[in-house]
């Protein structure tokens, strides 16, 4: 499917965003997994001042292309350049440091027992609950101003088993936060989320998706819904390739969601959102 490239390169910075290397810089990669190529020749940028939202149906690439940016995945072909560190020349186990991830596969793995504020202080120590090492001051500072922005600093002395699902996705997003990292890439945060329990989420987000704001957002969905109005870009991907990437109000147009989804779309526009219904 011949993509449609918006912005040259794709992701080009706008004149508020001062010159820098670019946080994400894909050329040409192909990724294999198993007899599947969940990547082909995928090439994207992504600047400072941005956050992305990358939409896409299931088996597009999106999480094959969040694994690898993390270093748990390695591309076949291509090169991949990650706040300015080079994959296959730089320690990657010290750049997972600057990248945060929050996605349904890494929740199981907190200490249910342990308090929202334990939870979220260990972000600042890079474990996944409080383990081997006591949060110092600064770290529960960090922590508690995570969980206020989010919305649930009142559930700081609350066990992680006694929050709803919604509860949970932010203190792990606040944990997240803690670690002060450059590069925020959320997988598909709404899953196993009720309609209420998604809407009080994205208001949260909300909050972290300013402009020129750190960490820059990198927002995996294939709801067109979630992708909130003060998201400046998108990146669409269908069979892992790049249908089309560059600013949103000129990459979510009925042509690009309708190749993008294979199928005839009605989309509506209202509150700087888009929905899409099969028509």
């Amino acid at each position: 499917m011949a993509s449609s490239r918006l912005s040259a390169p794709a992701g080009a910075s706008s004149s508020r965003v001062p010159p820098g290397p670019p946080l994400i810089d894909i050329r040409r990669v192909t990724l294999s997994r198993g007899d599947v190529k969940a990547l082909r020749n995928l090439s994207w940028t992504m600047r400072r001042g941005e956050h992305w939202a990358v939409l896409g149906p299931n088996g597009s690439g999106k999480s094959t292309l969040v694994q690898m940016m993390q270093g748990r995945l390695w591309p076949q072909e291509g090169s991949l350049h990650v706040l300015g560190r080079t994959f296959g020349e730089d320690d990657v186990a010290e750049l997972r440091t600057r990248i945060a991830w929050v996605g349904n596969e890494v929740e199981p793995e907190f200490p249910e027992w342990q308090t929202v504020a334990e939870i979220a202080a260990s972000g600042a120590l890079g474990t996944l609950g409080v383990q081997f090492e006591a949060p110092r001051k600064a770290h529960r500072e960090a922590a508690a101003r995570a969980l206020r922005l989010l919305g649930i600093g009142h559930l700081a002395a609350r066990p992680f088993n006694r929050l709803s699902q919604g509860q949970r996705r932010r203190a792990v997003i606040a944990r997240a936060l803690a670690m002060k990292p450059d590069l925020l890439l959320l997988d598909e945060a709404t899953s196993g989320l009720d309609p209420v329990a998604r809407e009080s989420f994205l208001k949260s987000l909300a909050k972290l998706v300013r402009p020129d704001s750190r960490p820059a957002i990198l927002y995996i969905t294939h709801h067109t819904e979630e992708i909130l109005p003060s998201f400046t870009h998108v990146l669409l991907l269908r069979g892992g390739r790049v249908v089309a990437a560059g600013p949103k109000a000129k990459v979510l147009t009925p042509a690009l969601l309708e190749q993008t989804f294979g199928a005839r779309l009605r989309v509506t526009r209202r509150g700087g959102r888009v929905w899409l219904t099969a028509g």
